[in-house]
């Protein structure tokens, strides 16, 4: 007994205090959104997939801690984090007003958008600009963040741009009611084939936005002791053959 008092002595006072890193399973927000995060059937039972799903979990399993995924539309999920009643949200991208109540963390994915044409209409515009002096009607994601230099484009062509939703762009588009419409260079191309469309519709060969996507996590329920240990087990992800097995599992076939 004295020899085993004598060794705690001797370690550092917080290896004493040091508490478990997740003392309960991390809340994390979810909605359908292949391919970052979706239900697919599997041995007749819904099991979650997607990019962001298998990103978090290798995160999750170097750090330790459980998950409990929570289905929620996207910005009741924001709030619930914001509340407290979420620990994580996925594929977010980096908004200053988030930042009062969510970490972000180190990005894990490049956030690419395109210019989604009929095949047909591709004629050779180096730029979105130029695409829409032209006259061409814009299709755009309602309530999507496209980055301030797109957003201020939009407003300058807002009599040529509409705001719906994904699939209202795919069918006006292929009934000419616009001439293009922005999509993620993932998730665009599974919405497209799920619609009946993957053959009608391709990226324009201009770049349009990049933006690197994060992981967001509420400051009420985590600290950033937390972020700086979750931080480091999203770069071993990173630089872990485990990365581009994801990248590839989720990547559209060309």
């Amino acid at each position: 007994m004295r020899l085993l008092l004598c060794l705690l002595c001797c370690l550092p006072l917080h290896s004493l205090l040091a508490q478990p890193l997740c003392t309960s399973p991390l809340r994390v927000g979810f909605d359908d959104w292949p391919p970052y995060h979706y239900y697919q059937q599997e041995n007749g039972h819904r099991e979650l997939r997607g990019f962001a799903v298998d990103y978090l979990n290798a995160v999750s399993a170097r750090l330790g801690c459980r998950l409990v995924y929570l289905e929620r539309p996207w910005k009741r999920g924001l709030h619930d984090l914001e509340q407290g009643r979420l620990d994580i949200a996925m594929e977010a991208y980096f908004v200053e007003d988030r930042a009062r109540y969510a970490w972000f963390s180190d990005a894990y994915n490049p956030g690419r958008t395109a210019l989604w044409v009929r095949k047909s209409g591709d004629k050779g515009e180096q730029d979105l600009a130029s695409w829409l002096a032209r006259g061409n009607r814009l299709g755009v994601t309602r309530d999507y963040n496209y980055g301030p230099e797109i957003a201020r484009l939009l407003q300058r062509y807002r009599a040529q741009v509409s705001e719906v939703n994904d699939v209202q762009n795919y069918r006006k588009l292929q009934l000419g009611r616009i001439d293009g419409f922005l999509g993620d260079i993932l998730a665009t191309p599974w919405g497209l084939k799920r619609e009946g469309l993957a053959e009608e519709v391709v990226p324009h060969i201009m770049g349009v936005y990049e933006t690197p996507t994060f992981f967001m996590l509420s400051k009420k329920t985590l600290s950033g002791e937390f972020v700086q240990r979750f931080n480091q087990a999203l770069e071993a992800v990173g630089k872990s053959e485990e990365h581009a097995l994801i990248w590839r599992r989720y990547l559209p076939a060309r």
